[in-house]
């Protein structure tokens, strides 16, 4: 049992959040009875269920099961910043006398009784702890890890390799929503990036940089940073601990001899004192070639061995909706990503476009928040522009309410593309046979929303209409 948890009960509100979910999984595993609600009946929860995990999906008192409603003083509440503050079960709990944590609150608690390794940024994070976890799985490091995506092969976003009494080191990512990562106080950290993000969070770049400079603060012993990011932040004056900076051709540790091809990268990873030669990575992406680095790179400082990251990486599964191809054909190939900002969209149509040179690329597109799409519309149009057609789907609200006058019409005004269109999921899936006609043909979907599901709804219909 986990210290200073004095509880029988744990609550999830938003458990099919893939943060919460892990944290549930942990828990579940250590034999609390937990149960949850969340207002998307998705995958993820199904399995939750499969897993002995309750969840219902409607938002009221009702659902809330007697036992929790009968042992108040028992009963740990965990939630997301998600959850809208009218929620009726929230409410319930507020006004019921309930312990009521954040699940960033919580994450922070339990780390602290580890040695641990935080991965923060605005992107890269999740594939980058992802390696991290999946290196030091591999190599029988005793770890436990909460993973930002479902990492293929072990197809959940919990891993770990011993009981939780035997655990070394724990991994997570480190969220700068709502500023969550100020929560952790890690041994040892990277930072993939910091570009402007969350405006819901942060009004300003000085803002959201003011909390990566307090996050470094809080770290204890190694930082790994990417280049560009040390030098938004002014590395020099913001850090006191020792620190290694990483990029594909610039900082302390950088990439030669880079290949890539349709299905994975090869590269030699060049240190601040090792090298490491011919590493393969089986996933593609000139951007996943750079999270290998920070990955490598903070596995060494562990004291993971070059011969044990080399055969690591070799093996790593890759994670769901990331760069993840679903279908190929000789006329389509269907690749489904996670990217949600601008710079994240750029980087994988970039690279779809180096594997891909002479296909067409129909990017479909869902908008992740109203505040996102109203600061970044300009720069998610030129990011989508790369595309040769892009189809926008409304955009995805997750836990906010609309803003007048942002839409997803605000991108397509500004896409410079040959081909473009506003369409739903509905009309995507019902006339498919008007979007999809072009022959050596790249679809990519993109987005966090429910596009993640509506994806596979997409792979049947291309089944449907080639001969594979």
């Amino acid at each position: 049992m986990l210290q200073n948890f004095h509880y029988d009960f744990i609550y999830f509100l938003g458990i099919g959040g893939i943060g919460m979910s892990a944290l549930a999984r942990l828990l579940h595993a250590q034999h609390y009875k937990v149960f949850g609600y969340d207002r998307t009946d998705s995958s993820l929860i199904m399995q939750l269920r499969k897993e002995g995990i309750p969840v219902s999906c409607e938002d009221s008192t009702e659902n809330i099961p007697k036992i929790i409603c009968k042992n108040n003083t028992k009963t740990l509440v965990i939630y997301t910043p998600a959850i809208p503050s009218n929620s009726p079960i929230l409410n319930y709990f507020k006004v019921g006398g309930y312990k009521i944590q954040s699940r960033a609150e919580i994450l922070g608690e339990i780390s602290k009784l580890f040695s641990s390794i935080a991965v923060a940024g605005t992107h890269g994070k999740t594939t980058t702890t992802a390696m991290v976890a999946h290196i030091l799985h591999s190599s029988q490091w005793p770890m436990l890890a909460f993973v930002g995506g479902i990492v293929d092969l072990y197809e959940t976003n919990l891993i770990h390799n011993c009981p939780l009494d035997q655990v070394k080191l724990i991994v997570a990512e480190a969220d700068e929503f709502n500023r969550s990562f100020l929560h952790l106080s890690p041994t040892h950290s990277v930072i993939t990036s910091v570009d402007p993000d969350h405006p819901e969070t942060y009004h300003n770049l000085q803002l959201m940089q003011e909390s990566f400079v307090q996050f470094i603060q809080q770290i204890k012993q190694t930082l790994v940073i990417q280049h560009d990011a040390a030098i938004k932040l002014q590395i020099s004056h913001a850090c006191n601990i020792p620190y290694l900076t990483y990029g594909l051709s610039k900082g302390d540790i950088s990439a030669r001899n880079l290949y890539l091809e349709t299905h994975q990268s090869t590269f030699d990873y060049i240190g601040y004192d090792e090298k490491i030669s011919n590493i393969t990575l089986p996933i593609p992406g000139l951007y996943n070639i750079e999270n290998a680095l920070a990955a490598i790179t903070i596995c060494l400082k562990v004291g993971i061995s070059p011969t044990q990251i080399q055969s690591s990486i070799a093996s790593f599964p890759g994670i769901k909706r990331r760069f993840a191809y679903l279908f190929k054909s000789k006329k389509y190939i269907l690749i489904d990503d996670y990217a949600h900002h601008p710079v994240e969209v750029a980087a994988l149509l970039t690279s779809i476009k180096k594997i891909y040179p002479n296909r067409l690329i129909t990017a479909i597109f869902q908008p992740h928040l109203f505040s996102r799409t109203q600061r970044f519309y300009k720069e998610f149009a030129a990011s989508l522009s790369i595309a040769d057609e892009v189809f926008l789907l409304p955009i995805y609200p997750a836990r906010e309410a609309p803003i007048p006058h942002v839409t997803s019409k605000l991108i397509l005004d500004k896409l410079t593309c040959n081909k473009k269109a506003l369409v739903t999921i509905h009309e995507l899936l019902s006339n498919s046979e008007l979007f999809f006609t072009n022959n050596q043909c790249i679809i990519v979907s993109i987005g966090a929303g429910d596009i993640g599901e509506a994806v596979l709804s997409i792979v049947e219909i291309l089944k449907k209409m080639v001969v594979v």
